[in-house]
């Protein structure tokens, strides 16, 4: 039997009268929430970008930023970021307000940066939600014709025939483009020099002979490619890509274990109401299906995702359990 709530001992009572307004303020916040979600976005949206304005980051993350704009009628305003391969960015994407108008531009480091580093300043399953997948770009290995291997093969052989003499070159410890060269070496029992640049930008010198091999996308490269001042042996798609037809797969050259790719996705901070997540879904992979910004993924080996937030977030895992694995097995921790 139910008694009345007067009848009931005061600690009963307070307890009643508590979760009555436990239940009111959920509720409260619950319509908030959603007359929230029915009105967004009703302002200019901020993009936090780890990079720098015009470089590589940057120069994806624009046309798709653009297109999102268009879909949703906001603006969509580019805040670079650069700093500490990622760190800086998603510390201030992290401290901000979860409602929608500030994400952040998140790629590989993402995933390892866990790995890389014993403490940072945020915590990624804590502190975001993923979004989306926008897309993942191969990897292509170039050579300054001076080392003079022709393809994958004389370049293995030649790393073997001496060990720690040809370099590598990466923007930096942990960069995609650093653990891009290990995983070649843990794959094929080589031993290369890396040359890590920092901010400095390691194209010129890998153009100029002053390094000899480097692992990063097509973009970055192909202008050289063309004009004859580096090889390109192979690229990490599963088919060759028409920017460089005559460029063979790793597969194709003998490196089938070789799975290296740049991908980038969407991540809000962690408290983003679920309908303006899924509104934020449906709308980038929109974008990055729209017929401009795929024409421009497809023309460098890129290939347009937009996964669901649930499949980006399982992606993440596997991809950092991979690398996760290669930094813990090669010593790469940073600190």
């Amino acid at each position: 039997m139910t008694l009345p709530l007067r009848y009931l001992p005061w600690t009963a009572r307070a307890a009643r009268r508590a979760m009555r307004s436990t239940l009111a303020a959920a509720a409260l916040a619950a319509a908030l929430t959603a007359a929230a979600a029915d009105d967004y976005p009703n302002q200019p949206i901020r993009l936090i970008v780890p990079a720098a304005a015009g470089t590589g980051l940057d120069l994806d993350a624009r046309p798709i930023a653009q297109k999102i704009a268009e879909l949703l009628r906001q603006p969509v305003l580019i805040e670079n970021r650069p700093g500490a391969g990622g760190i800086v960015a998603l510390e201030a994407a992290a401290r901000a307000a979860p409602d929608g108008y500030t994400l952040v531009w998140g790629g590989m480091p993402f995933a390892v940066l866990p790995y890389l580093h014993r403490k940072l300043p945020y915590d990624s399953d804590r502190d975001f939600v993923p979004i989306t997948q926008l897309q993942r770009l191969p990897m292509v290995l170039t050579v300054h014709p001076s080392v003079g291997a022709n393809s994958v093969a004389e370049l293995i052989a030649m790393a073997k025939a001496r060990p720690g003499a040809i370099t590598f070159a990466s923007q930096g410890h942990g960069s995609t483009v650093h653990l891009a060269g290990e995983l070649f070496m843990a794959v094929t029992g080589t031993d290369l020099k890396h040359v890590p640049y920092g901010t400095q930008s390691p194209f010129i010198d890998l153009a100029g002979g002053h390094v000899m091999v480097m692992f990063s996308g097509i973009a970055p490269v192909i202008g050289n490619v063309n004009a004859g001042k580096l090889k390109a042996l192979a690229v990490s798609s599963r088919e060759r890509v028409g920017v460089i037809r005559d460029v063979p797969t790793f597969i194709e050259a003998g490196v089938p274990a070789y799975d290296a790719w740049a991908w980038n996705g969407l991540f809000a901070p962690r408290g983003t109401p679920v309908a303006i997540v899924a509104q934020l879904n449906a709308v980038a992979a929109k974008a990055v299906h729209s017929p401009e910004v795929k024409e421009r993924m497809l023309r460098f080996g890129g290939e347009p995702v937009g996964s669901r937030p649930e499949e980006f977030d399982a992606f993440i895992r596997v991809e950092g359990a991979k690398w996760g694995k290669l930094i813990h097995d090669d010593k790469l921790q940073l600190d």
